[in-house]
């Protein structure tokens, strides 16, 4: 993969994961379920497929890696899925913004190296995220706590691409996807067993679920890490901001989503802080396949 097209194939996989929170709207689904059924039904399409090329067998030394993996992939469905019924849909999309402040940091621990204009990319998308987090103050609890729930699924999976880094790049995208999935599942289903969250739904809300399925975690998520070995750990996460605009797009066309002047503020804020990281990153990139 060439830079060039690592960097297409990212905007392709933003724009696919983009419809998650539209799609996880419109199913209208248990949270918790949805994380079960979303993952679940999604594996099978990665390990079918490694299945028929030979490639099901994980060696030793990764598989305590995949395994972490899906432990984390599945805490950050989990949390921000279950966010959307605490806190207002744009403010948790909007506070993705957390996942390139976090993976500044987590990248200069490895070795990345933070430049001026990654650090001024940080602090708008920190400012973004304390004016759309202040504007849900008025709103109560349950929104200042859907809010913390966001920010965490943030971290969950900044801590995914890097502990699964050494992984994604020793074995081929479908064995990957697809026993990342697995641990996403067995993630999931003691939550479901225990709230007794229900499983039955009218078959226009498993339409949706489809195209979550289908769209946002195969193709999508499919697409990110089939990339993530070619560029930085922080362009790999800045990207994620320009997310809500697309998704709350797409909510505005489906079920009239509401944004507020407080969300636009926050939302211009962050869109100056993915361009200045994004610019400054892609001329810092080193070589390909040397960060993960």
């Amino acid at each position: 993969m060439t830079r060039r097209s690592a960097y297409v194939t990212l905007a392709a996989a933003l724009l696919l994961v983009s419809t998650s929170g539209p799609f996880i709207v419109m199913a209208a689904m248990d949270p918790w379920a949805t994380v079960l059924l979303r993952t679940a039904l999604a594996a099978p399409l990665f390990l079918g497929f490694a299945w028929w090329r030979g490639q099901l067998r994980v060696p030793a030394g990764l598989r305590l890696r995949l395994a972490v993996g899906g432990v984390l992939l599945g805490a950050h469905f989990l949390l921000w899925v279950k966010a959307f019924d605490l806190t207002d849909y744009a403010s948790n999309l909007l506070l993705l913004v957390a996942q390139p402040a976090i993976a500044a940091v987590l990248g200069a621990r490895l070795g990345e190296r933070a430049t001026r204009a990654t650090w001024v990319s940080v602090a708008l998308a920190t400012l973004g995220l304390a004016v759309i987090a202040g504007g849900d103050l008025a709103l109560g609890w349950r929104a200042i706590l859907g809010d913390a729930m966001s920010i965490t699924a943030g971290l969950a999976i900044a801590l995914f691409y890097v502990v699964t880094r050494r992984a994604r790049v020793a074995l081929p995208l479908a064995p990957f996807m697809g026993w990342t999935l697995v641990g996403c599942a067995l993630t999931a289903l003691p939550v479901v067993l225990l709230t007794r969250a229900p499983l039955s739904y009218p078959a226009a809300q498993w339409g949706w679920l489809a195209g979550l399925v289908v769209l946002t975690t195969a193709a999508g998520h499919g697409l990110m890490n089939l990339c993530a070995p070619h560029v930085r750990l922080f362009t790999l996460n800045v990207v994620i901001v320009l997310e809500p605009a697309i998704a709350i797009a797409m909510g505005a066309g489906l079920f009239a989503a509401h944004v507020d002047a407080i969300q636009v503020v926050g939302g211009v804020v962050l869109a100056a802080a993915v361009v200045i990281g994004i610019r400054q990153e892609t001329r810092q990139d080193p070589p390909l396949g040397t960060i993960e």
